[in-house]
């Protein structure tokens, strides 16, 4: 907890600057040798996670999605065949390939995981504004991020609703019919939601701007932490272009 809170006192408009550049490095990456020097910044980190099973249940999902990239890659990608699978031949190409994704996706979720998803979605929201993102995309990330708890109550409403009417799903019409009905119903009180909050910040004169009365405060710390991040991008940056 307590390295938790170390790194929630770095300023949040700091720690969205180099989460941003290290995303773009690593994305960017096409060597595998340099992964090794991307594990400097993201394996420190996984000891200020505060939420460990939110954490694991992030990475799960993520992965979940990389399943089908190795499903499906290492067939599709022409290249030196390793063996065959029924018809299909895995290429070390594909393998390659997928695990390349499967590493930038991770070591991009645990970075921002610890520097910005662990951060409430406001501080993250101001520091976009004091680095000049256009406002309309600000207003945009504050929305979805504030309004999806919001729809995830009213499906787990749905769901219990379902639950004590005893609906069991099963491979028939019913089923299919009382999915399609739970769809329509998210979208359309979502919709509903949307109209109520939208009535109520014309009641309130908005103006597209959000208004905030604690400003963030530049510290010695913070000073430190990115004459750290220079450097490591800077080593970074030699190093590929040695390569090159």
């Amino acid at each position: 907890m307590k390295l938790y809170r170390k790194i929630e006192e770095i300023d949040p408009r700091l720690r969205l600057v180099i989460s941003f550049l290290y995303s773009i490095f690593v994305a960017l990456e096409k060597l595998p040798v340099f992964f090794y020097y991307y594990l400097i910044l993201s394996v420190p980190l996984l000891f200020f996670i505060n939420n460990l099973k939110k954490f694991l249940k992030g990475l799960l999902a993520v992965n979940f999605f990389i399943l089908f990239c190795w499903i499906l890659l290492p067939i599709n990608i022409p290249g030196k065949e390793i063996f065959k699978l029924f018809r299909f031949s895995i290429t070390e190409e594909g393998i390659k390939y997928t695990f390349l994704i499967t590493i930038k996706t991770n070591l991009i979720f645990i970075t921002n995981f610890v520097l910005l998803f662990s951060s409430h979605p406001v501080r993250v929201v101001h520091a976009l504004h004091h680095l000049h993102i256009p406002r309309k995309l600000i207003n945009l990330l504050f929305f979805t991020s504030r309004y999806i708890p919001v729809i995830e109550k009213e499906i787990n409403k749905l769901e219990r609703a379902m639950k004590v009417r005893c609906f069991k799903p099963k491979t028939d019409m019913h089923t299919y019919r009382t999915f399609g009905n739970l769809v329509g119903q998210i979208i359309l009180r979502s919709y509903e939601r949307s109209e109520r909050i939208y009535k109520a910040m014309l009641l309130r004169s908005f103006s597209g701007i959000f208004w905030t009365y604690h400003h963030f405060k530049w510290s010695k710390k913070d000073t430190f932490v990115s004459i750290c991040g220079i450097i490591y991008f800077l080593i970074l940056i030699f190093l590929k272009w040695n390569q090159l």
